[in-house]
C-alpha cells in the first residue's frame, strides 16, 4: 500500500474502476498514483487490438476527479465518445471508460465507501479494502482462454499451449466428436461424445510428436442465436479436457470470410495465433468429414452422403493435405468424392473486353437488352463498357423502381434524344423482353440482346465473393439466383431480336490478394 497522504475523513470514499462485464472485478485507483491499463494480466484482456499500455488513469481524491489519457494506438472512449492518442479527459463518478472504442472492455468509475473490516482508522480501511481477496482483481479464466475477432470469430487457447510449425488441424463435429443422442444436430451442449476411441489416442500421439493441435469449426447457429455462445464455450472446454492435450479452437459463427471453406480462420491463425512461427505446410494437414463423398455402403451398412464438401475445399484453399476421419484415424483407403461443378481456378483474368466485338461503333439508335442473373457480371459490364459511350443511356429497375417506369423512360429517350438505350435488368423470359422489343418495333429500330454466359454456379461464386469483399454491396441470396434460372427462357431471333451477343464474364483485379481469394472455392 502506498504512503500517499489522503485528504479524507471517517467517511472515506475509495476510487475504483468496476468492470462492465463482471461487477466483482474492481481495480483500485490510489490517490495521485497513475495506473496504466491495457492488454495486461491485471485486466485479463488478451485482444491484440489493445495495447499493453492503452489508457492511463490518475485519481485526485481531494476533487473526486480522475484524469484519463489515451496512450495506445487504437481509440478508447469515454461515455461512448472516442479518444485519440495523446488526448486527455476529466471524468467523474459514474462515467464509463472503454479501453477499446466499440468493445466490451469497459469500466465504470465509482467513488465508494468500503467495508470497515472492524477498524475505524480511515487510512487502514483503504489498506484493508485494497488487500481484501474479495475485491482484488480476479483472473478471469474465460478471458485468458477466449478471444474474438469482429464479433464473428471465437478463438479458444488451452493453457500451456506451445506454438509449433507442424500443424495437425481438425474439424470438430463428425470428426473429433459425434452426438451422444445419435441425432444430426446436438440437442444441447452436453450432447456429444468422442467420435471413436482412436481420436484421443491419435491426438495425444501427435502432440508428443511435435504437432500443434488446432480445430476449425463452423458454428453458424451461434450467429443466428440458435445456440447459446456461453454454453458452447463450456462445451469446447469440456471437449479439450477429455482430449487432455493443449489445443487451439477457431469457431466461425457467421456466414463470412471466416466460414469454411473460405480461408479467414486459417489466415487469422497464421498471422496472429502461432507466435510468428512459420507453418511447415509439407508436414501439416487438415482432417474433416465434409468431404463431398456420395451415398455409399461400408461393411453392408448404408452411409449417407456428406452434407457438403467444405472441409476438403478448405484444405485445398489453404494448401494443406486433406484426410477424412476414416482415412486418418482408421487408415482406410481414399473414398470416391464429388467436387463442385464450378472450378474457380479455371477463370482467367487475361481476356479483355473488346468494343469491336460488340459492334459499338454504330451511330444508329438501338435498344440493347441485357440478359443475366444477379452475380453474372451484367451490371459491371454495363457500367464499365456500355455506359462509357456518350450515345448510350442506361436504364434499370433498381433505380426507377418498376418495369413500367423503365418502359416509359426508354420511350421518352428514344423518341426525343439521339441516344440508344441499354435495359440493365435481368430479363430472363420472353414476357419481360417483349415490353422493350415492342418499343423497338414501333420505332423501327433494332433490338439486340447481350446475354451473359455466366452459369448458375459461377454466379453464386461471384455473389459470395462480392459479399466477402464489399460490405457496401447489397446481399443477394441464392434463392434470387435460383429464381432467375427457374424463369429463364433462352432468347431467340423469333422474338423480334436482331442479334444475340454472348458476353463472357471477365474478372479484373487491382489487388493480387483479391484475385487469390476469387480463385478459391468459396461456397
Amino acid at each position: 500500500m502506498s504512503k500517499t497522504q489522503y485528504n479524507i475523513n471517517n467517511n472515506i470514499n475509495i476510487c475504483v474502476l468496476v468492470s462492465e462485464l463482471d461487477s466483482q472485478q474492481k481495480i483500485v485507483l490510489l490517490d495521485k498514483e497513475p495506473i496504466i491499463l491495457g492488454r495486461t494480466p491485471q485486466t485479463g484482456i488478451i485482444d491484440r487490438r489493445l495495447s499493453k499500455n492503452q489508457v492511463k488513469f490518475e485519481a485526485d481524491y481531494s476533487t473526486r476527479h480522475v484524469i484519463v489519457e489515451q496512450i495506445g494506438n487504437n481509440k478508447s472512449a469515454v461515455n461512448g465518445e472516442s479518444m485519440m492518442k495523446g488526448e486527455k479527459r476529466l471524468i467523474n463518478h459514474g462515467d464509463k471508460v472503454s479501453l477499446l472504442h466499440g468493445s466490451d472492455y469497459s469500466y465504470y468509475l465509482k467513488f465508494i465507501l468500503p467495508p470497515d473490516y472492524g477498524v475505524s482508522n480511515p487510512k487502514k480501511r483503504v489498506t484493508e479494502y485494497y488487500n481484501n481477496e474479495t475485491f482484488k482483481k480476479k483472473k478471469s479464466t474465460e478471458s485468458q482462454k477466449w478471444d474474438t475477432r469482429n464479433g464473428a470469430l471465437l478463438i479458444y487457447t488451452s493453457e500451456e499451449l506451445i506454438q509449433k510449425s507442424k500443424i495437425a488441424a481438425f474439424d470438430m463435429d463428425g470428426t473429433i466428436i459425434a452426438t451422444q443422442s445419435g441425432k444430426v444436430y446436438p440437442v444441447d451442449f452436453k450432447d456429444w461424445k468422442i467420435n471413436f476411441p482412436e481420436v484421443t489416442k491419435t491426438i495425444r500421439k501427435l502432440a508428443e510428436d511435435g504437432f500443434k493441435i488446432v480445430i476449425f469449426t463452423n458454428q453458424g447457429g451461434i450467429g443466428k442465436l440458435k445456440v447459446d455462445e456461453k454454453t458452447f464455450k463450456t462445451k469446447i472446454e469440456n471437449i479439450t479436457n477429455v482430449l487432455k492435450t493443449p489445443v487451439q479452437v477457431f469457431v466461425s459463427t457467421h456466414s463470412d470470410i471466416y466460414r469454411k471453406p473460405a480461408p479467414g480462420m486459417w489466415n487469422i491463425f497464421v498471422s496472429e495465433f502461432n507466435g510468428d512461427i512459420s507453418i511447415d505446410m509439407v508436414n501439416s494437414f487438415y482432417c474433416g468429414d465434409a468431404a463431398g463423398r456420395p451415398n455409399r455402403i461400408i461393411n453392408k451398412k448404408n452411409i449417407k452422403k456428406d452434407h457438403s464438401c467444405c472441409d476438403r475445399l478448405f484444405a485445398m484453399n489453404i494448401g494443406l493435405k486433406f484426410y477424412t476421419p476414416e482415412e486418418y484415424f482408421w487408415k482406410k483407403p481414399t473414398e470416391d468424392f464429388n467436387m463442385p461443378i464450378f472450378n474457380p481456378t479455371s477463370i482467367m483474368a487475361s481476356v479483355k473486353y473488346d468494343d469491336n466485338q460488340y459492334n459499338m461503333s454504330s451511330n444508329s439508335k438501338e435498344i440493347i437488352l441485357m440478359v443475366g442473373c444477379p452475380g453474372s457480371g451484367k451490371s459491371y459490364f454495363v457500367s464499365n463498357i456500355l455506359a462509357t459511350h456518350e450515345s448510350i443511356k442506361v436504364i434499370n429497375r433498381d433505380t426507377l423502381g418498376s418495369w413500367q417506369k423503365c418502359v416509359l423512360e426508354a420511350k421518352q429517350i428514344l423518341e426525343c434524344k439521339n441516344k440508344s438505350v441499354v435495359i440493365d435488368n435481368t430479363n430472363p423470359d420472353k414476357e419481360t423482353r417483349k415490353r422493350f422489343i415492342d418499343i423497338a418495333n414501333n420505332l423501327n429500330i433494332p433490338c439486340r440482346v447481350f446475354e451473359m454466359s455466366t452459369t448458375k454456379e459461377h454466379a453464386k461464386h461471384n455473389n459470395k465473393f462480392r459479399e466477402l469483399t464489399d460490405e457496401k454491396h447489397q446481399k443477394i441470396s441464392d434463392v434470387i439466383i435460383n429464381m432467375y434460372f427457374s424463369k429463364y427462357e433462352s432468347p431467340s431471333k423469333e422474338e423480334g431480336i436482331s442479334e444475340i451477343v454472348k458476353i463472357n464474364f471477365v474478372p479484373t483485379f487491382k489487388d493480387p490478394e483479391l484475385e487469390k481469394l476469387y480463385k478459391m472455392y468459396l461456397l
